[in-house]
């Protein structure tokens, strides 16, 4: 996920820097004024838009696919067998290295009830309820990218029309005039170039990975009510076999 994300975006960028380049003149696409109106009143209006915690859910989404290692489907299920494993071995109560066997927090936390011997209905309506929760956290953090995607171009087309608007207002040459429309345009490629290649892709990332998350914490569920039946390791993977992609 972060390997693609970070790709994506330094391929993007080379290839918006190399057309500009291209040109002759590459001062003509440097407009600061309209830079600041762009991405100035697009986080404004997200603001407005969100709360302070839906703006913290969306940041922390970002930096979870960036730091964050992804897990697939095949390393929670092997886990999950080599934990089975050790319980049938030692028993359920007697694991208590977790983090040997995984670094996915939603399974620790519910081997970690397993081996408290809560109730397995407890225990399904504690990790269904933190699943839901997580998985509309992040669906909060992909709508914010998304507006943010959908409002910046509006704030380019802002920033020209106040730059054409100042502009007729000071030329007294009208040869001047198609040199200054440009400088003004300028201002709009911000705005698309902020939705197109960073916030909707963005937006779109955190809600592919929200989605294989929520179907890996339903995996792990199932798991874990499997181990604390005291079910082989034979009927734990055809379980979670249709969880495979």
């Amino acid at each position: 996920m972060k390997s693609s994300l970070i790709v994506g975006l330094i391929l993007g960028i080379a290839v918006i820097v190399f057309v500009i380049f291209l040109n002759e003149n590459v001062s003509i696409f440097i407009n600061y004024s309209g830079i600041l109106i762009t991405l100035g009143g697009t986080m404004c209006a997200i603001l407005i838009f969100f709360s302070y915690t839906d703006i913290y859910h969306a940041l922390s989404a970002l930096g979870k696919i960036i730091i964050e290692k992804d897990h697939s489907e095949k390393e929670i299920i092997n886990s999950l067998v080599e934990i089975n494993s050790d319980a049938r071995k030692n028993g359920v109560n007697n694991i208590t290295n977790l983090e040997a066997y995984t670094n996915f927090p939603f399974l620790i936390k519910g081997m970690t009830l397993v081996a408290d011997n809560m109730d397995p209905i407890f225990i399904r309506d504690v990790l269904l309820r933190e699943n839901r929760g997580l998985t509309r956290k992040h669906n909060i953090a992909e709508n914010v990218f998304y507006i943010a995607g959908s409002l910046s171009p509006m704030f380019g087309m802002m920033g020209t029309v106040i730059g054409l608007i100042a502009m007729l207002n000071r030329v007294q040459m009208p040869e001047e005039i198609p040199a200054a429309m440009g400088f003004a345009l300028v201002t709009t490629l911000y705005g698309l170039i902020l939705a197109a290649l960073i916030f909707k892709p963005i937006s779109g990332k955190i809600g592919v990975r929200n989605h294989r998350n929520t179907r890996l914490r339903l995996l792990v569920l199932e798991g874990i009510l499997s181990i604390q039946r005291g079910d082989n390791n034979l009927i734990l993977k055809e379980r979670l076999h249709g969880f495979l992609d």
